[in-house]
């Protein structure tokens, strides 16, 4: 009997040990996330909402800086070891995207989100450039499309398992033959600064005060701008103010015409944002 007695609690005991074994194979493995963006208001974001508490997930945010230049970058990666970079900014600057090439190569399984404010033509393909290197994932989308936190959190998830995400204004300009607008090249960098407000719905007024400049100097940069976009085929004259915004919309990724959709080479079929990211691998 003490024979059989110590048998079966030998068996519990293997049970038991099999259990917490199962427990810890299946317990999730903590995301290591770093955040460097340029902007206040969302680094302060990021702060409060990348925790557990708010994202009920196995986030760990290491920490949020301004700072993103090369040498600043590889000290984070080297000394922390994060599984996930989140780049935030308002447009592509050059520098960030040496530094992402960078990252993808030297640090290959690392995944990238590149939230954007605006994204050009250009900057399409040196992102489609730089998302088919590395073995990361990798996240890109325009900050006005995503709705909530947990949005972003499933880039960041998607990008650590080696997933790229695309936003739906992206999408197709990503696979497309390079278009070029030639009529952006023209304009001075205050007339693109305007340019980029009327096509948010600013007017002149808010314009004038977000700029800090008068409302008759928001109007001379205007009417210029219109001479200038006089020359594109695709301007209305007798609409100016919304055919130089939606002209503005294309040239940056912002609006997808069906003309676009009609002449990419790759075919892809972005969903609704509300409905959640589109999530393809690139072979």
């Amino acid at each position: 009997m003490k024979d059989l007695a110590r048998a079966a609690l030998g068996v519990l005991s293997g049970q038991n040990t099999a259990k917490r074994s199962n427990m810890a194979r299946t317990k999730p493995r903590i995301l290591r996330l770093y955040v460097i963006e340029e902007q206040e208001i969302y680094r302060e974001i990021y702060k409060s909402a990348l925790s557990f508490d708010v994202l009920k997930a196995p986030f760990e945010l290491l920490g949020v800086s301004k700072n993103g230049d090369s040498a600043a970058i590889t000290r984070v990666i080297l000394d922390l070891k994060p599984d996930v970079l989140v780049f935030g900014a308002r447009k592509l600057r050059e520098g960030l995207v040496d530094e992402m090439e960078h990252i993808r190569v030297a640090h290959p399984k690392i995944g990238i989100v590149l939230l954007l404010v605006s994204c050009s033509v250009d900057d399409i393909q040196a992102l489609r450039s730089i998302a088919l290197k590395g073995e990361g994932g990798m996240a890109l989308f325009l900050k006005q499309s995503l709705d909530d936190i947990q949005q972003l959190s499933g880039l960041v998830v998607a990008a650590s398992q080696g997933q790229v995400v695309l936003d739906p204004a992206l999408a197709t300009f990503l696979f497309m033959e390079k278009t070029t607008y030639p009529f952006l090249k023209e304009l001075t960098a205050r007339e693109s600064e305007i340019l980029s407000l009327m096509a948010r719905g600013y007017t002149n007024a808010t314009i004038a005060e977000c700029l800090c400049i008068d409302v008759k100097t928001v109007e001379h940069h205007i009417n210029s701008m219109y001479g200038k976009l006089k020359a594109d085929a695709e301007f209305d004259s007798k609409h100016p103010r919304v055919s130089a915004a939606r002209l503005y919309l294309e040239a940056t990724g912002q609006l997808v015409t069906p003309e676009a959709m009609g002449t990419a080479s790759t075919p892809f079929e972005a969903p609704p944002v509300a409905a959640g990211p589109r999530v393809r691998s690139i072979a």
